[in-house]
Order: structure tokens, then C-alpha cells, then sequence
């Protein structure tokens, strides 16, 4: 196993902790722990890229840790009363859509989808958004965070739109490539078809 595949499942034994003590309500060690382990989503892509070894795996299970981390506190939250119900759901909805939409376009067109500008955007506020409402602050502050993971939330739902633009574009384009597979080559005067990255 890669070195950055090592880092995202120790990522991934950080969440029961974290959980624990955002029970316990010591608040200084969960963020403690969710920075560390946001810490390591950072090293993991570096290791991946400075030793060669991005893989398909990798880009399938950082992802899955990330959304594992961030449903289990928003979750949490929601069972402590720190933020509504609705904010919960609406979060959850963009999240499902792509890990359904990530499963399809693995089955169908054998491809994993690397993080788009949209995607990163939004990750970047919901990571924002999480620090806010674990930073031990007054009660008066408390609307300010949840209209912030409002906006988080949105631009999760145009990230997700992308997600799926792209998707189905990448498996039009499988479809294309492996119907002229079974037709015989292309004419030489046709240029030869790529990934859509737009």
C-alpha cells in the first residue's frame, strides 16, 4: 500500500475520537483532531503527487474519508441541537448524489473523477464552515455559523452539478470510444478523442 493511501486510513481511524470527545464536549481537542486530520487530506495528495503513486484507489478512498468525516460531525451536531435539521439534510443530499454518481461512473466507464475547481471551492467552505461551529464562541455568534454553512451548502449543490455535467459527459465519451473499438479504427483524418475536462 502507497504511502498516501497509509495517511488517508490513519485519517480515517482519527473520526471515532473526534466524535467521542465532541460528546464529551471538549471542543479544544476535537478541533485539535479536525484540523490534524484535514492536516493529512493535505499530505496525502503531496505524498501521491511527489512519489508517483495517484492511483485510482486513492482518489476513490480520499474522498470517502472526507465524506465519512464531515457527515459523522454534521450529524453529531444535528443529534446535539447545534444545527437544524434542515441544514443537515441539505447537506446530505449533494453528498449522496455524488457518491451514487462516483459509483456509476466507476461501474460503467471504469473512471474515477479527480477534484474539479467547483469541488474544491466548496470543500474549502465546508472546511471553514466546520472550523466555525467547533471553535468554542459565544452563543450569539451561533446564527452567524449556521447562515455560513448555508452558503457552504450551496456551493456544494453547483459543485455537484459539475460533478455530473462532467460525469455524464466522460461516459458519453466512453460509450463513443468503445463503440469505434468494436466498429474497427477511426479514419486517420479524425482527431482522437480525450477526457473532457471542461
Amino acid at each position: 500500500m502507497s504511502l498516501a493511501n497509509k495517511i488517508t486510513l490513519a485519517r480515517s481511524a482519527l473520526i471515532p475520537p473526534i466524535l467521542i470527545l465532541l460528546f464529551l464536549d471538549k471542543r479544544e481537542a476535537v478541533l485539535a483532531l479536525f484540523l490534524l486530520a484535514c492536516l493529512g487530506d493535505v499530505l496525502d495528495g503531496m505524498a501521491a503527487r511527489w512519489r508517483g503513486e495517484v492511483s485510482s484507489l486513492g482518489k476513490a478512498l480520499d474522498p470517502a474519508v472526507d465524506k465519512a468525516l464531515y457527515l459523522s460531525l454534521f450529524i453529531s451536531l444535528a443529534v446535539l441541537g447545534e444545527i437544524p435539521l434542515l441544514a443537515l439534510i441539505l447537506f446530505l443530499v449533494p453528498q449522496l448524489g455524488l457518491g451514487i454518481g462516483a459509483l456509476c461512473l466507476r461501474m460503467r466507464a471504469r473512471m474515477v473523477q479527480g477534484a474539479r475547481a467547483p469541488g474544491k471551492l466548496a470543500a474549502t467552505l465546508t472546511f471553514a464552515a466546520m472550523v466555525f461551529l467547533l471553535l468554542p464562541l459565544p452563543l450569539s455568534i451561533h446564527p452567524y455559523r449556521v447562515c455560513f454553512l448555508y452558503a457552504a451548502i450551496g456551493v456544494s449543490y453547483l459543485a455537484a452539478l459539475d460533478y455530473l455535467r462532467t460525469a455524464i459527459r466522460a461516459t458519453e465519451s466512453h460509450g463513443k470510444d468503445t463503440s469505434e473499438t468494436l466498429a474497427g479504427p477511426a479514419p486517420r483524418s479524425e482527431p482522437a478523442r480525450r477526457f473532457p475536462d471542461g
